[in-house]
C-alpha cells in the first residue's frame, strides 16, 4: 500500500511538469504513451537547403580625388587706415589729409601683373561706374601679423579670398582718405559709401571676361567682424573701406567702422 502511494505520487509530480492533464496516469502507461507519442529524430528531421554562392561584383574604376584648397588664414582684424597722433593737430574742415611723409608706412610691394596665360582667372579691373570707381587691383594679403595689407593709393585684391567665377567671396578692399604727402591723389573708396542698392559691379579678369554684380547690401562692421572677407559658400564681391567716427588708439587715430559692400552675381 505505501508503495502503491509513492508511486502514485511520483507518477502526479511528473504530470504536473511535464504535461496540462489533470488525471494521473500509471507509471508504465505514462511511459508507453511517451514511447509512442515522440517523433522519430530521422522521420522529423529536415534537409538543409544548400546556400547558393551570391556572384562577386566586379570592383569599378577608382574616382580621383578633386584636390582641396588649403583654408587661408584668419585676419586679425579688417583693413584699416591708421591716423598717427601727429595728424590730430590738423584744423578740424582739413578732414582728407592723412598721414605726413615722414610717419608714413612703408607702401607694400605689389605682385607682378598676372600672366593672362598662367593665371586667367586673376582680377585685373574692378568697376563700380555709379560711384566712379575703376581700378585695376593690386594682389595683397597679410603681413606677419595677420592684419591685411592695404595699397597707399590703389585697391587691393585680397589675394587669400576667391577668384571670379569660382563661386566664392571676392575681396577688395582700399582707403576712403587721401594721403597728406599725396594730397592730389584721391583714395580709391572715398566715394563707395555713396552707393546704392542694384548699382553694378564688374570684375574683369586677365583673360578679359566679364563678370557683372550688383550691390545687394551695405554694412557697418567693427574691425573685429572678419566673417565678411572669409569664404561665404556662395559667389560675391565683398568692397572693405572705412568709415564712422574718429577715435584715438595705441596707433593713432583711425575710423571707428567698416564699410562693407556687398554685390552678388546678375541673373
Amino acid at each position: 500500500m505505501r508503495r502503491i502511494l509513492a508511486s502514485g505520487l511520483l507518477v502526479l509530480v511528473l504530470t504536473a511538469c511535464g504535461s496540462s492533464q489533470a488525471t494521473s496516469t500509471p507509471a508504465s502507461t505514462a511511459t508507453t504513451v511517451a514511447q509512442a507519442s515522440a517523433p522519430t529524430a530521422a522521420a522529423s528531421a529536415t534537409p538543409i537547403a544548400t546556400a547558393t554562392a551570391l556572384p562577386t561584383a566586379t570592383a569599378g574604376p577608382t574616382r580621383t580625388p578633386r584636390p582641396t584648397r588649403t583654408p587661408a588664414p584668419t585676419p586679425s582684424p579688417l583693413p584699416t587706415q591708421t591716423v598717427p597722433p601727429e595728424i590730430t593737430a590738423e584744423p578740424a574742415e582739413l578732414d582728407t589729409p592723412n598721414l605726413s611723409e615722414e610717419n608714413a608706412p612703408p607702401t607694400p610691394k605689389p605682385e607682378p601683373k598676372p600672366n593672362p596665360e598662367s593665371n586667367p582667372d586673376v582680377p585685373v579691373r574692378v568697376m563700380l561706374p555709379s560711384v566712379g570707381i575703376d581700378a585695376e587691383p593690386i594682389s595683397v594679403g597679410l603681413d606677419e601679423q595677420r592684419v591685411p595689407i592695404v595699397p597707399k593709393h590703389d585697391v587691393g585684391w585680397y589675394n587669400l579670398s576667391a577668384r571670379p567665377g569660382e563661386g566664392e567671396n571676392v575681396v577688395f578692399w582700399g582707403h576712403v582718405l587721401r594721403w597728406k604727402d599725396s594730397p592730389d591723389i584721391p583714395a580709391p573708396f572715398a566715394n563707395l559709401k555713396n552707393a546704392q542698392i542694384g548699382d553694378k559691379v564688374v570684375v574683369y579678369t586677365a583673360d578679359g571676361t566679364e563678370h557683372a554684380y550688383a550691390v545687394t547690401q551695405q554694412v557697418w562692421a567693427t574691425p573685429d567682424q572678419v566673417q565678411y572677407i572669409l569664404p561665404v559658400g556662395s559667389e560675391r564681391v565683398t568692397l572693405v573701406s572705412c568709415i564712422g567716427d574718429k577715435v584715438i588708439g595705441e596707433q593713432g587715430v583711425e575710423l571707428t567702422h567698416r564699410l562693407i559692400t556687398i554685390a552678388e552675381p546678375l541673373n
